[in-house]
């Protein structure tokens, strides 16, 4: 996994992703449970505010479509007469500031729930946390402390009250011989006075590697764990990814124990609790910069949400200008 800080965006740089999809959930009986045409609209920013001998600031965040922490699409059009079309929403969903100074990143505000690339248990990538994160550079990776508030999953506005602090989290990141990457993690996340929160002590693993073939080719494979202490239970996925020229293949296998909580509902591309197979294409349109294809399909050990299709088509499109609004010697 790689450093992602900023999105890969300059230190003054707005963009924009649009997507389209249809969405449709099926039971075993293989009989229609959801079908969905939705939208997407997400601004991601990152505005240079100051290089100063303590550090470069940035004001960074993401705005955008989806009604709660995993989902980022708004449905608004049904093919099945039993569903009523949601209201349409768009929130701010992330604001922070971000000083980097000599390896080391501190986040304050309404950050990202992950650091570096997000495994298939990590939390979604659509997600936040209310608080703050400091990346300190240790031999060949990193140390990341976060703590905050971990709430209102059900309302996407980073606007909103802050509530009692209820989270904290510990994660080593290391280079491994074999050109392996490995990561030991701990987290706790308090019931914040939420019902549907409970005391919960986690501890994961993850175990990476990426190979690079020839003619361009990249193969990448990893296997997670997290253990809950406090309500004795498991979730974990083993996943492979292969990147040609025109196409991307990602095959991943996901067990999410049904006792394990509120951190399994919020882990990436969450579906349902148990076991699940995803198969997920896409890939580049030739003739069209920016324009992607993607088909995925989950397959799960649940009769009433037995099988997931989604398909569409998603665009970006940006600018950037290197600086900042101030420099200091």
């Amino acid at each position: 996994m790689t450093s992602s800080w900023g999105a890969g965006l300059e230190p003054s740089s707005i963009k924009f992703r649009l997507g389209a999809r249809y969405n449709s959930v099926f039971n075993d009986a293989m009989a229609p449970q959801t079908g969905w045409a939705q939208w997407r609209t997400t601004i991601d920013y990152n505005l240079g505010l100051a290089s100063t001998p303590i550090g470069d600031f940035t004001l960074q965040g993401e705005a955008g479509t989806g009604r709660n922490y995993t989902v980022s699409w708004n449905s608004f059009a049904t093919t099945l007469d039993s569903k009523t079309v949601p209201d349409q929403v768009f929130n701010m969903r992330k604001i922070y500031l971000q000083d980097v100074v000599e390896g080391w990143v501190l986040q304050g505000g309404v950050i990202p729930p992950n650091s570096g690339d997000i495994p298939t248990v990590g939390y979604d990538v659509d997600g936040w946390l209310q608080g703050g994160r400091v990346v300190a550079p240790v031999l060949d990776g990193n140390v990341q402390v976060a703590t905050g508030v971990l709430a209102n999953v059900a309302d996407p506005n980073a606007f909103k009250e802050w509530a009692s602090w209820n989270y904290f989290s510990l994660k080593a990141v290391q280079q491994l011989p074999w050109e392996l990457q490995g990561s030991l993690s701990y987290e706790y996340i308090g019931d914040n006075g939420v019902d549907y929160l409970q005391d919960s002590n986690y501890v994961g693993a993850e175990l990476t590697r990426k190979w690079t073939l020839d003619d361009g080719i990249v193969l990448k494979g990893g296997l997670e764990a997290i253990h809950n202490f406090s309500q004795p239970s498991w979730a974990g996925a083993a996943a492979v990814s292969l990147k040609l020229k025109p196409v991307t293949i990602k095959l991943r296998y996901t067990y999410i124990n049904p006792n394990f909580g509120l951190r399994g509902e919020l882990s990436n591309d969450y579906f349902v609790d148990g076991n699940r197979v995803s198969i997920n294409f896409g890939g580049d349109i030739p003739g069209v910069k920016n324009l992607k294809w993607f088909a995925n399909t989950d397959l799960t050990d649940t009769k009433s949400k037995f099988m997931r299709i989604r398909a569409g088509l998603t665009y970006g499109f940006g600018a950037s200008e290197a600086g900042y609004l101030a420099l200091f010697d």
